[in-house]
């Protein structure tokens, strides 16, 4: 039964087939978030889209940390139950991990609150940081998150992906505009009220596909797996993650800190313009996730072998082409968000190569965790985010925007090394 139930992940049909609505995701979810982000810099002050990259970053890190992994260990946990027609795994899966969600939520909502009462970080002491407002959405992103891993367990990956893709930033720009079309001047509060409508709105949407689907039996199943043991899998799992997302967003932490308020909004727009390299890579581990623990699962290294080449060499491609292609237009596509953020062109092209890097090396990275091998990713993470932060104290004050992509491609080009230097030492000894 295993070795059918490899063959037919390896078969091309699903290789070819998935990687061409991942592709579309890849491309249409650019394009929707770009002009998402356009008509945000537009409607609003540039410190004020600052302020709302800011606090998207700090919900985007917390909802992470509230799931403790749920998203990330559940295609391990729920493709092979899926396959056999085991739904009830499922409820008892989204009751476990939803709970912690929840329940995570409301201490990280009160500390927040404290934090935003006291004017704690800010010298406005008329106005609340929008992080605090923004910190009601984690809950939903925790239960998004979880959603769309049940669908990609089951190999529904267009109905994974396209929604948050595609659908999520075209609902948020059709919310800014109408606001720009109904009111004299456009509010912060207003636009993160209508990013959190839509996504209250995706969740319906995917909860009503998966119960259409018969994805899930909304009865108790406490036999299907202990606690203990998939916390023990799923929270070293988190932590990577919480550490690649932390290396994506801390340049934008730490420049509200010691840069002028300006500086955020000019930077947010390079690294939006070269954040489609992660969400290529993240997009393409996506393909793989539900196949990897059959694959391992098995005693021929080999077929896991094959299945890890085939998915690395589809993102060396992929991201290669993407890393020409934002050399190339990066300073066009800056040119939409106006005259200001052509600033940011050397700072994107520091960011290009640094995700660019990772991008390479993050399908090994998930690999070694799905194989029990997290352990030393967590400790290259941690090392590789206390090299960010040191090189941000550094650089930021001497380079500005620029010393923060420096302080990204130095961290990323050390994270590379080790975790190649990690998988090439695991798969000698396998």
């Amino acid at each position: 039964m295993p070795t059918k139930d490899v063959d037919a992940h390896l078969s091309p049909d699903y290789l070819k087939n998935g990687s061409l609505i991942l592709a579309s995701s890849v491309i249409l979810g650019f394009v929707a978030d770009y002009l998402f982000n356009l008509t945000l810099s537009n409607a609003l002050p540039s410190h004020e889209y600052g302020d709302y990259k800011v606090a998207y970053a700090f919900i985007v890190i917390t909802s992470v940390i509230c799931l403790l992994g749920g998203d990330r260990v559940a295609p391990r946990i729920l493709s092979g139950p899926l396959s056999q027609g085991n739904n009830r795994t499922v409820w008892e899966f989204l009751r476990f991990y939803f709970a912690i969600a929840v329940g995570l939520s409301i201490v990280i909502i009160f500390f927040t609150g404290v934090i935003s009462f006291f004017h704690l970080g800010t010298t406005d002491t008329k106005e609340h940081h929008p992080i605090l407002l923004m910190s009601f959405a984690i809950p939903l992103i925790a239960l998004g998150a979880l959603l769309s891993r049940v669908l990609q367990s089951a190999k529904r990956l267009a109905l994974s992906n396209l929604p948050w893709r595609v659908a999520l930033p075209i609902l948020k720009t059709t919310f800014v505009l109408l606001l720009i079309s109904a009111l004299p001047i456009v509010k912060l509060w207003q636009v993160i009220i209508g990013g959190i409508i839509a996504a209250g709105i995706i969740i319906i949407w995917q909860w009503h596909k998966i119960r259409q689907l018969n994805l899930v039996e909304m009865e108790r199943a406490p036999q299907a797996f202990k606690s203990r043991g998939i916390l023990k899998l799923s929270i070293p799992m988190m932590l990577a993650t919480l550490v690649a997302l932390a290396l994506n967003q801390i340049d934008l932490f730490f420049l509200e800190v010691l840069a002028d308020e300006h500086e955020v909004g000019v930077f947010a727009a390079a690294s939006t313009t070269a954040h489609i390299l992660p969400v290529v890579q993240t997009t393409i581990v996506g393909l793989f996730l539900p196949l990897i623990g059959s694959a391992l699962d098995l005693n021929k290294v080999k077929s896991a072998r094959a299945l890890f080449w085939k998915g690395q060499k589809l993102i060396t491609l992929s991201v290669i082409t993407i890393t020409v292609f934002l050399i190339i237009a990066g300073q066009w596509l800056l040119s939409f968000f106006g005259k200001d953020f052509l600033n940011a062109q050397d700072a994107m092209m520091y960011l290009i190569i640094g995700y660019a890097l990772w991008a390479l090396t993050a399908f090994s990275s998930t690999w070694l965790q799905y194989s029990n091998q997290g352990k030393p990713i967590i400790l290259i993470g941690i090392t590789t985010l206390t090299i960010d932060a040191v090189c941000n104290l550094w650089l930021i004050p001497l380079y500005g925007i620029n010393g923060a992509a420096i302080a990204t491609l130095i961290a990323m080009t050390f994270a590379s090394i080790m975790t190649w230097g990690v998988y090439y030492r695991c798969s000698i000894s396998n």
